[in-house]
Formats: C-alpha cells, sequence, structure tokens
C-alpha cells in the first residue's frame, strides 16, 4: 500500500503545480487583457438577481405579516367596538324605557281626577286574572297609610279599590272582577245604576227595571253614592244596550275606561 500512494505522489504534485501555474497566468492575463471581465459581469449580475430575489422575498414576508397582524388587530378592535355598541344600544333601551315610565309618572301626576287630592304612586307587582277573580298586588302598604276601600285610578279613569294591605303591599280589586260592584252614573242624564263586573276581558254589566234613556257611547262616571268613590271619576263607556221585554228591564254592557290589561302604574287618592 505505502509503494502505491509514493507512486501516486509524484503525479498530484505535479497536478498541483500545474494548477498553480494556470491560475497564475489566468490571473496576469485577467490583469492585463481583461479576459475574464464579461464572466465577472454575468457572475456579479446573477449574484445580484439572487440578492434582489431574496430582499423582495424578505420585504414581501414582512409586509404580509404586517398586514396579517394589522387584520388581527382590525378583528380584535372590531369585536370591542361591536360589544361597546351591543352596551350602548342596552343603555338606550333603557334610557327609553326610562322616558316611557317618567311620561306615564307624570301623566299620573298630572290627571285632572286627582289635582285637589291627596296621592301616591304605586307599580303594579303582581297581575292576577282568573275565572274566580282579578286582583293586582301593588308596592304601597300600611307604611305609607294605605288603607282598605282606598280608591285605586289611573289618569284614564277608576281601576278599582284596595281590598287588603300589609306593611309593604296591598291588594286591589279591579272593577272587571265579579265581584266588585260600583255605584255610577250616566254623565249625559245622571241617570245612577250599579255597574257590576263580569271577568277579566269582559265588559261591564248593569240590570236597570223599566226603561233607561241610555245610548251607546254614553260615559259613565262614579256617582259618590257608596261613599267611597268620589262623584265624577270616569269609569266606563256603553258598549251594548239590551231591551228585554218580557222582564221589562235594560241591560247595560259597557267597556272600562282603563285598559286593564296593561296596568303599570297606578295612583291611590284619599279623601
Amino acid at each position: 500500500m505505502y509503494s502505491a500512494v509514493s507512486n501516486k505522489f509524484p503525479y498530484l504534485e505535479l497536478r498541483l503545480f500545474l494548477a498553480i501555474i494556470m491560475s497564475v497566468v489566468i490571473i496576469i492575463a485577467d490583469g492585463k487583457l481583461n479576459m475574464f471581465l464579461k464572466l465577472r459581469s454575468y457572475i456579479d449580475n446573477s449574484v445580484y438577481l439572487f440578492y434582489y430575489l431574496c430582499d423582495k422575498s424578505r420585504n414581501i414576508y414582512d409586509y404580509t405579516t404586517k398586514v396579517l397582524e394589522g387584520y388581527n388587530e382590525l378583528i380584535l378592535e372590531n369585536n370591542t367596538l361591536r360589544q361597546e355598541l351591543f352596551l350602548k344600544n342596552s343603555e338606550l333601551l333603557l334610557i327609553d324605557q326610562y322616558k316611557r315610565e317618567n311620561c306615564k309618572l307624570h301623566a299620573l301626576l298630572n290627571s285632572p281626577f286627582c289635582y285637589d287630592k291627596r296621592k301616591i304612586i304605586a307599580r303594579i307587582l303582581f297581575f292576577n286574572a282568573d275565572s274566580y277573580g282579578n286582583k293586582v298586588t301593588i308596592n304601597q302598604g300600611k307604611n305609607n297609610n294605605i288603607y282598605i276601600g282606598q280608591p285605586v285610578i289611573t289618569d284614564a279613569g277608576i281601576i278599582g279599590q284596595v281590598i287588603s294591605t300589609n306593611a309593604l303591599s296591598s291588594r286591589v280589586m279591579l272593577i272587571c272582577d265579579p265581584e266588585h260592584a260600583l255605584p255610577v252614573q250616566i254623565k249625559r242624564n245622571n241617570m245612577r245604576f250599579i255597574l257590576m263586573g263580569c271577568g277579566y276581558g269582559a265588559d261591564l254589566r248593569a240590570e236597570y227595571p223599566g226603561y233607561l234613556d241610555v245610548c251607546v257611547g254614553d260615559m259613565l262616571i262614579t256617582s259618590g253614592l257608596d261613599g267611597r268613590f268620589p262623584e265624577g271619576y270616569p269609569v266606563a263607556i256603553i258598549s251594548n244596550i239590551i231591551v228585554d221585554s218580557e222582564q221589562d228591564s235594560t241591560i247595560i254592557q259597557a267597556h272600562p275606561m282603563v285598559k286593564l290589561q296593561s296596568l303599570c302604574y297606578v295612583v291611590l287618592i284619599w279623601e
């Protein structure tokens, strides 16, 4: 093995020597004659193009990264703004609700039916309407000097009277309750009779013996004969008249002035 390497060694030295000689010749020739100028220019252009492409690729990457980061920031900002808008809209809804409630309270307090009366506003807590009774629970009680039999009204007219009370709340029987009876009179001619409740959603009813001067559309107001409801408060509008010739009586049906199904606030008055 040693002899084989020794035999090749002069050949390797010769190749190295020739390579050095050729390199020196090429360097001298290039320096004197610029023989490789075009080749160097081509190589330089190729290297420049490579660097240019690499730089552009990096710029594109950086730009794309910034765009994606900006897009993500926009998404986060958009979600935040949506949440803020949702909260603002909910606040506006509450403001509108407060405005409507204030308008209702203002109308109740300025009702022409209780200018000279001591009064207090109450809110409906619970509404009980079934075949056995029509009653509501309000948030005023004995602590506010509420008493049994106290009239309860709205800005449109009579709705009922207090039937029980405790320290913080009271129950009110509505005029549509089957057990409720209210002395009324026709505003047009002062003809008087008793108006009875017929249940929630049904018109009030009265039966008058004999002939009665009454017309559909006549307004019924409190007569004050019971000593409980003040005289002159609107109660109902006559909606139907039935003349029973066999019984010699007149049956009157009347629609309440107050929309009992949409009660929210009421006013209690003192005599």
